[in-house]
């Protein structure tokens, strides 16, 4: 190992090997102390060597295993959208098999008035041609998928025409919806209105 050396301002420094030659700092007009830090070597053995190939295949798979769930749940959120957006089309196109397709059986549809339906009573309702959706906007949505279980939040613009004197009423609603996936599929379990 070499020896740390540190010489003054007014000193030259010699080569820790060679008495005999000088490197004059002085005369070169350089202000600045020299210091020869210590080299130190790394003692590395075979257990330490192994370890470390263990660590590296550890760790790649602690990061692909914290990942996974992360993907899952934005693979999910997706395919909830989807489904939501399948369902605000259909309800503008008044499409009963399509409505019964994205709901449970067991579907509670609460509408801003208060009243709740099941599934049958609601796409009976939504498909009965007493009134014709103009335009129904899902605006600012929110998606959490907590398990099994997606909790959907939305702002509700629609415009919808009376069929019978042509009357058209606008609705401003908070909605929160609730969508649960069994196998692969998402449906609709429950939905609720509020006016704004």
């Amino acid at each position: 190992m070499r020896e740390t050396y540190q010489y003054g301002l007014d000193h030259a420094m010699t080569h820790p090997h060679d008495h005999d030659v000088t490197l004059d700092k002085v005369a070169r007009d350089c202000n600045t102390r020299c210091k020869i830090k210590k080299e130190e070597t790394m003692t590395i053995n075979r257990r330490d060597l192994a370890l470390s190939t263990l660590a590296v295949p550890a760790l790649a798979v602690s990061a692909l295993a914290l990942a996974t769930p992360a993907l899952a749940a934005s693979a999910d959120e997706d395919a909830v959208a989807k489904k939501v957006e399948a369902f605000r089309l259909a309800q503008i196109a008044a499409d009963p098999k399509a409505l019964g397709a994205l709901c449970w059986d067991d579907l509670s549809y609460s509408h801003s008035s208060g009243k709740v339906e099941d599934k049958a009573t609601f796409i009976t309702n939504a498909t009965d041609g007493k009134s014709k959706f103009l335009s129904i906007e899902y605006k600012d949505p929110t998606i959490k998928v907590v398990g099994p279980a997606a909790i959907v939040r939305f702002h509700w613009l629609g415009e919808q025409e009376m069929a019978a004197d042509g009357k058209k009423v606008s609705t401003n609603l908070h909605i929160l919806m609730n969508w649960q996936k069994q196998g692969d599929e998402w449906k609709l379990l429950s939905r609720a209105a509020t006016k704004l």
